[in-house]
C-alpha cells in the first residue's frame, strides 16, 4: 500500500483550505454568508496567503522525498491561494502611491492590537417619536485646546432596516484623536416604506447637534455628516435637500436650528434609486429590488415620486455641500457606478468634490480599521474634513 508523505498529508488540506477562502477575494458570492467570507478573505488576504505559502513548502518538500499527486494538487492550490491572497495588497499599493498614503505592514498585521481607545460614549435620547425613543452616541476628543470642535455626525448602515449606531466604533474614537467630536445616531427602521422618515430622523439629529453645539463644545457651523451604505444614503440625501419640503426634519421645533450641513461623506452609498432598481448587484448576497420596493413602497412604476426625490443624484446643484465618495471595486451589494454617476452629477454642477475608489474592496471593508483600504481612506478623510470644516 503507497502511503503518501506526512508533509503531503498536511499540505493538501492546508492548500486547499487556503484556495477555498482567497477564491472569494475574485468570484462573485452565491450567498449572503459566502459574502462575509468574502469581506473577511479580502480584508485579511496576507494571512491566508501566508497560509498558501506554508502548502507550497511542505508540498515542495514532499514532493522531493516522493514523487506525489498529493503534492502537486497541495503545491498548485497552495500557489492560487497566495496569490489570490496578495492581490488586495497589490492593488491598495496603485490607489496609495496615487493618493501619497503609506501603507504600513506591521499596522495591518498587528494593529488589532493597538486600536484607537477612547472614553466611552454617552448616549443621549435626542428625539421622541411615533412610540420610539430615537438615540445617539455622543464621543468627544480629549480636553484639548480651547475653542468650539468641529463634529461628525454618522449615519450607520443595514439595508435601512436594520444596523444600529456606533457599529464602527474604532473610527469614531479615532476620530476623536483627530480633533472631531462624533455624533454617532439611530433612526426609524420600522415601519417600512421610512424613506421620508429615516431622513427626516437623521435631519432631526442635525438640528439637535446644532441646538446642544455649546453642551459639547461643538461649532454648529462646522459640522459633516458621514454614512455608510444605507446609512450613507440617507447622510447624502440629508445633506443635498436642506429645505426640500418632501423631505423635512422630524423635529420641526428644532427647525430654527437648521439642518445645514458644510460637508458630507458617503461610503458605498446608493445615490439613484431608480437606475439601482433596474441594476442590482449580486442578487445572490441581497435581493436589491426587493429592498428598494420595501423602502420606497412599490416599484418604479408605482411610486415613481418616491424613487425620484429619495435619489441624491437629484437633488445635485450649486449650492451643494462638498462631497467625499468611497467605494469599493467589487463591491457585491451597491454597485461601483453610484459613485461615477454621483460624481458626473457633482463636475456638471461644479461641486467641490472626492471620490476614492478601492478596487479590491468588498462591501463594509472598512470594518477592519487596519486594512489596506481603511489605511488608504483614513488620511484622505482626514485631509477632506480638514479643508471644507475650517473655521470661517
Amino acid at each position: 500500500m503507497k502511503h503518501w508523505p506526512v508533509s503531503a498529508t498536511i499540505a493538501l488540506p492546508l492548500g486547499f483550505c487556503a484556495f477555498i477562502l482567497t477564491v472569494w477575494i475574485v468570484l462573485p458570492a452565491p450567498h449572503h454568508l459566502v459574502w462575509q467570507l468574502a469581506v473577511g478573505a479580502s480584508e485579511w488576504g496576507l494571512w491566508f496567503a501566508a497560509m498558501g505559502l506554508a502548502g507550497m513548502a511542505l508540498g515542495i518538500a514532499s514532493q522531493r522525498l516522493r514523487r506525489s499527486t498529493a503534492a502537486v494538487c497541495a503545491m498548485v492550490l497552495a500557489a492560487c491561494a497566495a496569490g489570490l491572497g496578495a492581490y488586495p495588497l497589490v492593488s491598495a499599493l496603485q490607489v496609495a502611491s496615487t493618493n501619497e498614503v503609506p501603507l504600513s505592514l506591521a499596522r495591518y498585521l498587528w494593529g488589532v492590537l493597538d486600536k484607537p481607545k477612547g472614553a466611552a460614549p454617552q448616549t443621549v435620547i435626542y428625539h421622541q417619536v411615533a412610540g420610539q425613543a430615537l438615540q445617539l452616541d455622543v464621543f468627544l476628543p480629549a480636553p484639548g485646546k480651547q475653542g468650539a470642535r468641529p463634529a461628525v455626525i454618522v449615519v450607520h448602515g443595514g439595508g435601512w432596516d436594520s444596523g444600529n449606531k456606533s457599529d464602527f466604533p474604532d473610527w469614531n474614537h479615532w476620530l476623536n484623536q483627530n480633533g472631531y467630536a462624533v455624533f454617532d445616531i439611530q433612526y426609524r427602521l420600522h415601519p417600512q416604506p421610512n424613506w421620508q422618515t429615516a431622513t427626516g430622523d437623521v435631519k432631526c439629529a442635525v438640528a439637535w447637534v446644532r441646538k446642544n453645539a455649546a453642551v459639547y463644545g461643538v461649532d454648529p457651523d462646522r459640522l459633516a455628516l458621514l454614512g455608510r451604505s444605507a446609512g450613507g444614503h440617507l447622510a447624502l440625501l440629508a445633506a443635498y435637500t436642506e429645505g426640500v419640503a418632501e423631505l423635512p426634519s422630524s423635529c420641526p421645533g428644532l427647525a430654527g436650528d437648521g439642518t445645514a450641513v458644510r460637508a458630507a461623506v458617503g461610503f458605498y452609498a446608493p445615490v439613484d434609486m431608480l437606475w439601482d432598481y433596474d441594476n442590482p448587484a449580486n442578487q445572490q448576497v441581497l435581493d436589491g429590488p426587493a429592498t428598494l420596493r420595501r423602502l420606497l413602497g412599490g416599484t418604479p412604476q408605482t411610486a415613481a415620486g418616491p424613487y425620484a426625490i429619495a435619489s441624491p443624484v437629484r437633488h445635485v446643484q450649486a449650492k451643494t455641500p462638498p462631497t467625499l465618495l468611497v467605494h469599493s471595486g467589487t463591491d457585491q451589494l451597491v454597485r461601483v457606478e453610484n459613485m461615477h454617476r454621483l460624481a458626473q452629477g457633482l463636475s456638471d454642477a461644479r461641486v467641490r468634490h472626492r471620490s476614492l475608489l478601492i478596487p479590491y474592496a468588498q462591501h463594509g471593508f472598512d470594518y477592519n480599521f487596519n486594512g489596506w483600504g481603511s489605511q488608504i481612506v483614513q488620511p484622505v478623510l482626514l485631509q477632506f474634513l480638514g479643508e471644507h470644516l475650517q473655521p470661517r
